[in-house]
């Protein structure tokens, strides 16, 4: 029987840094590169996202599946160091990779960038402003042209000030700003323009190979950039498309509906599935002696598309091999080993 742990949430929170990895089994671009006018500009605030030390406070706002939740952070980032991130008012400091999502994806890494470039046209709109601020903006569209996020980047070499995803019905459904900053001159500091950080899935053909089943994609081009199994005995799968995250945590066992509590049960194509409002749109469902649990930083429907896209009844070789198999990953695959 499994009770969904505290440690889960902490393996999560330590594997937010991992969405720089490399993207597996690429597809060629659908635009030519000149297109994409606006992506040079999100390359410079992803360095000074990394490279100059800033101050402030960010508001971040996201519409899940039932409702909005909001919450306001103290941030600093310290080149070299990383992003310290509290929660107000009185939450822990927390140090995250800038490029993640608990970094609100403020400085992504040059392999989210070529994610982003695949999947997405990045366009330069003209002035603005932002946090009182100049402001470039920039948009990025889908292959149909429709908008899917935009990014208010700061003139004065400064990073993201703004940034919105909007779903595929042109709702905003995630949005982040900086409401004060504060440039530190003194902390700007050389270093790589980019640096590729994570782990990437490179020893994903070798697995395949030996006839596990790995999807290398899941619906709303969400390309797989991180496989793990975690000290904990998770297997934790990793999908981006440049923009959202979605990670999948899979399990032996079976699942104690009666433990959930703050959880509601929904009925999918005949399956029970277990949801929580949250930020994360938090789901949870158990399938042939394993047990799922999907964290998104994403559209909700493109959440609800990959959860339906994941294993359900009957089960592929990949969980069936899990618990048999586990032992052998832990000797490649522990991030932190």
């Amino acid at each position: 029987m499994i009770r969904l742990p505290a440690a889960l949430i902490l393996a999560v929170l330590m594997l937010l840094g991992l969405v720089a990895g490399s993207p597996a089994y690429a597809s060629p671009p659908d635009e030519a590169e000149n297109d994409d006018t606006g992506l040079h500009l999100l390359r410079e605030a992803a360095i000074a996202g990394r490279n100059r030390g800033y101050a402030g406070t960010r508001h971040v706002t996201v519409w899940g599946r039932s409702g909005a939740f909001s919450s306001v952070l103290r941030v600093r980032n310290v080149p070299g160091q990383g992003l310290f991130v509290r929660t107000e008012p009185s939450g822990p400091i927390r140090r995250v990779d800038p490029g993640s999502p608990a970094g609100s994806m403020a400085a992504p890494s040059e392999a989210m960038l070529e994610v982003l470039a695949r999947n997405y046209r990045v366009v330069e709109a003209g002035g603005e402003h932002a946090c009182g601020r100049p402001a470039r903006l920039v948009r990025v569209l889908r292959a149909d042209g429709t908008l899917a996020a935009r990014y208010w980047l700061d003139e004065a070499g400064g990073p993201v000030l703004r940034r919105e995803l909007l779903d595929g019905h042109g709702r905003v459904v995630h949005t982040e700003a900086l409401l004060d900053l504060v440039l530190d001159p003194a902390r700007r500091v050389a270093g790589p323009a980019l640096v590729a950080g994570g782990s990437d899935v490179g020893e994903a053909p070798r697995l395949l190979s030996m006839g596990w089943r790995l999807p290398t994609a899941l619906p709303g081009r969400l390309e797989l950039f991180a496989v793990h199994v975690l000290p904990t005995g998770y297997l934790y799968l990793g999908y981006s498309d440049g923009l959202s995250v979605v990670s999948v945590f899979v399990q032996s066992g079976v699942l104690d509906g009666e433990q959930l509590r703050g959880w509601h049960a929904q009925q999918r194509d005949g399956h029970t599935i277990w949801m929580r409002n949250s930020a994360e749109q938090e789901t949870i469902w158990a399938s042939g002696g394993h047990v799922y649990t999907v964290l998104a930083d994403a559209p909700a429907d493109t959440v609800d598309a990959a959860v339906a896209a994941l294993p359900h009844e009957p089960v592929p070789t990949l969980w069936n091999r899990l618990g048999r198999g586990a032992h052998r990953l832990l000797s490649w695959a522990n991030p932190f080993g």
